[in-house]
């Protein structure tokens, strides 16, 4: 994968959860008038079109909750005819044709982040789906946020999956909680807690103390890009976050392309630990 070109694809800004720590708490309403539903044969025009022009490419796939998107399942079956395909999700979907495909395509390209929300979902019904999911022989790990009131169940959610071979990982909390800015606010014994299970983005661990990238050389738009619901395409997520990134195009475009070459990042930090992959070595 590390030689592929990756895009990031919010594919619509519409979920059946309402997590107070989500990017888009409190603006679903106006988020998701920028969601498009082309319909599939439109979607995989494009991204046979990407093929075409860069090759077999890695697609992470999130929202919104992607298993919601209309014809979710058929689409990803096709798409993996061309692409790598990784998804986050938070298992309220079906995924019944993806478990019972018989090509092999999906336990060979496909991967799945099951992101675990107490706050919406029971581990009664979370846990048997992940491991029906791991059972039929597809990749999954499951994902959980340090967010403040949730740090204390990290331990035993470490254990609880795995003891059914899921593996699990923790990531960092970027918000406000009780008029607090975190990561910065995270405590000793926090931080302690959520580096039993801190996942990682390629070798680097997420961040618990801001990494300072701007003005830094970076890949994003150039080997990466973000693309937004309504096709949108930008270099990343960070500089999204502070409203500095410039849009590369929309990927409903047929003259779209990526960047030439690597140009330096306008964000103060990476949220998303986009870094880890794009920064480019000296």
């Amino acid at each position: 994968m590390k030689n592929k070109i990756r895009f990031s694809w919010d594919l619509h800004w519409n979920c059946n959860f309402r997590c107070p720590y989500c990017w888009w708490h409190g603006k679903w309403d106006e988020f998701s008038k920028r969601s498009v539903y082309p319909g599939l044969e439109k979607l995989i025009q494009v991204w046979k079109r990407i093929y075409d022009l860069y090759g077999e490419c890695h697609l992470e796939i999130a929202g919104g909750e992607p298993s919601i998107y209309p014809d979710f399942e058929d689409f990803i079956l096709e798409l993996l005819n061309y692409h790598t395909v990784s998804i986050m999700t938070n298992l309220s979907g079906s995924f019944d044709k993806l478990i019972n495909d018989k090509t092999g395509k999906v336990r060979e390209r496909f991967k799945m982040g099951a992101t675990f929300h107490p706050l919406f979902a029971k581990i009664e019904e979370f846990l048997p789906k992940a491991k029906r999911i791991r059972q039929a022989g597809m990749s999954i790990g499951v994902l959980y946020l340090s967010y403040p009131p949730q740090i204390k169940d990290i331990p035993r959610l470490k254990k609880l999956f795995a003891d059914n071979d899921i593996y699990y990982s923790t990531s960092t909390f970027w918000g406000t909680y009780n008029g607090k800015k975190y990561p910065d606010s995270y405590t000793d014994e926090e931080k302690k807690i959520i580096g039993i299970a801190i996942g990682k983005r390629e070798d680097k661990n997420f961040q618990t103390e801001p990494f300072i990238t701007k003005g830094k050389l970076c890949n994003a738009g150039h080997t990466y890009a973000l693309i937004h619901p309504d096709g949108e395409v930008l270099p990343c997520g960070g500089a999204t976050r502070e409203g500095k990134q410039v849009i590369l195009g929309n990927i409903f475009d047929p003259n779209f392309k990526l960047l030439d070459k690597p140009e330096p990042c306008p964000s103060n930090d990476c949220a998303c630990n986009e870094w880890a992959f794009l920064m480019v070595k000296k």
